[in-house]
């Protein structure tokens, strides 16, 4: 599932979903490292990951 940060509170980033539109607040500490706002991330195996 592909998703894009679209912002950054403290320790959380808010992700929107794109199949789904859902947002959703996830802990910075399980996206990539130096994943910013904006970044697009793909959402797999309970990993994200930037593409």
């Amino acid at each position: 599932m592909l998703c894009t940060i679209i912002d950054i509170r403290g320790d959380y980033a808010v992700v929107k979903y794109d199949q789904t539109g859902v947002e959703s607040e996830v802990a910075i500490a399980l996206l990539p490292f130096g994943a910013d706002i904006g970044d697009r991330l793909k959402f797999e195996d309970f990993e994200f990951s930037k593409i």
